[in-house]
């Protein structure tokens, strides 16, 4: 689509004994010594402006509650303590990837505060360092016509603060996080928005991990990483997609936004005819400047309803509210993408104010189980011909700030600049507003931190080297699945460790999978435990065919016992337990012997995880 603009922020955390403004572990404790509370407020910067995102926040107002965990957490976490020197590691990371992308090195680090009173930081922002400025990075990209060579801009890299790792949300009420993911270093890399399709964003986000998967200083593991893409289409507007953490998910959610843009122009022209009707026109104008005198309180309509979710929810105390939206039947059921409608849209702002969502006009009524209140609530709402209506369900503000939110948004004759999030099917939800300008400024508790000339000059390891050692190594297939896979690092640690590299690049990237499958939670897995099963093989201890096998015993009773370590020795004593252990030498002649067993067939169906095969066939010739 010509004119269409897609620019990508890539957020990685960096591998760092410790966080990026205090001394506190950067590996997660799960021992919890107590909780604390806090309530944000918007507030004017030192311009006297209010950030538009940040007022969105404060309106909500939920109460924010936080984990403390031993080890991990401080008076830093807490806000009760101004942030230590800035960690002097993290900081070469930055300048040695600033290096990979050839961009330009700051003389003097300036940390910076960006408000975020969402709760996802306790002192209501969040620290962040522009690094490097100006880079670039080259390509080669293969599009529908033909490949090219391309560049695109990198804009900045910044070193900044993770934030609050997110537990959930108690009734809209009360937001639960935990402080031990708060302050780990992140490198957040910023793309010119020269990308013109989701196919190409998705290349340009896996060349970038690749690159810095390759500096051996990166975090691994699941959320360790994620991408926000910024996209507009001519006609529309900006908007920011956060939180796309599956590289598969980047090219849906661009086509299905692109989608959604172009979905709204339309809806617009249709509200601009619905608008050319004076007596439309007025109506809903006047009901824009008075809003509280056309929300009706239907509660009693509904009170006997068949609808169970409805009626326990009149029973607690909510209310059930409605609306008229003149001119917007049919509207409401307008496909945006797949599986999503104007009305989700509008669902989607609902629930930011704390309420379940909507019901709306176009719905199909059978799933809510109504009888009559459907035909009651329009002779109550005066619903004429071709006219919309919504109902909301909740407690009374909320849901009166949820409904006028909604007419407002219904009625916008353009696409609206926000931020939004992404989900795992590839969908995106209302988050609010898009920040401006206020949202930025100096962080007055670090000192700026000057660069020397011999600092800037931290090379990163070549990924082309990395690439040709790897390819040395492997097939050409195994080889391209372990370039780009996120264990590519463990991959080489384990093979300096001289495992055999075959073994250690299935056992990454097939048998993993295949537990997966089976239904095993991979979280309950640490790297450790890999290498130590590893090991035992090239000890000689376990054979080949065992490896899966230990592994899910290993998962097995990590879940059984609720831990998260195992030692080598406990490993070893699994494997005991479940006869795994390897048969070899003459202990696998008197087996034969002892127990009359004919040919390798019958060996193995009996001994196939203790008994190495090629070992077992010389015994047979």
């Amino acid at each position: 689509m010509e004119g269409i603009k897609i620019g990508l922020e890539l957020h990685q955390r960096l591998n760092t004994k410790h966080k990026l403004f205090c001394n506190c572990s950067t590996k997660g404790n799960e021992i919890k010594t107590r909780e604390i509370k806090r309530k944000f407020h918007a507030v004017p910067s030192e311009l006297g402006q209010v950030d538009p995102a940040a007022l969105f926040e404060s309106r909500k107002s939920p109460l924010h509650v936080y984990d403390f965990y031993k080890d991990t957490c401080c008076l830093v976490e807490t806000d009760d303590e101004p942030p230590h020197e800035m960690n002097k590691e993290a900081i070469e990371i930055g300048i040695m990837i600033c290096n990979m992308f050839n961009a330009e090195i700051i003389d003097e680090i300036q940390v910076m505060r960006k408000t975020v009173i969402d709760g996802s930081n306790t002192s209501g922002f969040q620290r962040t360092a522009i690094i490097g400025l100006n880079g670039n990075l080259k390509y080669q990209f293969q599009s529908s016509d033909n490949e090219s060579e391309k560049t695109i801009g990198i804009q900045t890299i910044a070193i900044e603060e993770e934030s609050c790792g997110i537990i959930g949300e108690q009734k809209g009420e009360i937001e639960r996080f935990r402080l031990d993911r708060l302050g780990i270093p992140l490198v957040e890399i910023a793309t010119t928005p020269d990308i013109k399709s989701g196919k190409e964003a998705r290349f340009v986000a896996e060349q970038i991990g690749l690159m810095l998967r390759t500096t051996g200083k990166m975090m691994r593991g699941i959320g360790t990483i994620r991408q926000d893409i910024n996209i507009s289409i001519p006609g529309g507007a900006r908007v920011e997609i956060k939180g796309v953490q599956e590289l598969d998910l980047i090219e849906k959610v661009i086509d299905n936004e692109i989608s959604r843009q172009k979905t709204l122009l339309v809806i617009i022209e249709k509200i601009k005819e619905i608008m050319k009707n004076k007596e439309k026109k007025n109506e809903i104008e006047n009901m824009n400047e008075n809003k509280e005198q056309y929300i009706k309180d239907l509660t009693d309509v509904f009170k006997e309803t068949k609808n169970n979710l409805i009626r326990k929810a009149i029973e607690n105390k909510k209310r059930v509210i409605g609306m008229k939206f003149p001119g917007l039947k049919d509207v409401f059921g307008i496909e945006l993408y797949p599986d999503y409608r104007y009305g989700s849209e509008m669902s989607d702002y609902a629930k930011t104010q704390g309420v379940g969502g909507i019901i709306h006009c176009d719905e199909d009524m059978k799933k809510y189980a109504f009888g009559n209140e459907i035909k009651e609530t329009e002779t109550l709402l005066n619903i004429k011909e071709n006219d919309g209506w919504v109902l909301i369900v909740g407690e009374m503000e909320k849901a009166e700030d949820a409904i006028k939110l909604v007419f407002d948004r219904a009625y916008l004759l353009k696409v609206p600049e926000e931020t939004r999030r992404a989900d795992l099917q590839g969908k995106t939800h209302y988050m609010r507003p898009l920040p401006g300008a206020a949202r930025m400024y100096p962080e007055t508790d670090v000192p700026p931190i000057r660069l020397e000339k011999q600092m800037k000059e931290i090379k990163a390891p070549s990924f082309k080297e990395i690439e040709e050692k790897v390819s040395s190594l492997l097939n050409k297939e195994m080889a391209q699945k372990i370039i780009r896979s996120e264990k590519l690092n463990l991959f080489l640690e384990l093979v300096n460790l001289e495992i055999e590299p075959t073994i250690v690049a299935v056992t990454l990237e097939d048998t993993l999978k295949s537990i997966k499958r089976e239904g095993f939670n991979l979280e309950m897995l640490e790297e450790e435990d890999i290498t130590n099963v590893l090991m035992l093989y090239k000890e000689e201890r376990i054979t080949k065919a065992a490896i899966p096998e230990i592994i899910k015993e290993i998962i097995k009773y990590k879940v059984n016992k609720g831990i998260k370590e195992l030692s080598k020795e406990e490993i070893q004593r699994i494997t005991i337990e479940k006869r795994l252990n390897r048969i070899s030498g003459e202990k696998l002649k008197n087996i034969i012997k002892d127990e009359k067993i004919k040919n390798i067939q019958e060996l193995m169906i009996k001994y196939r995880l203790n008994v190495d095969p090629k070992e077992a066939t010389i015994l047979f010739r």
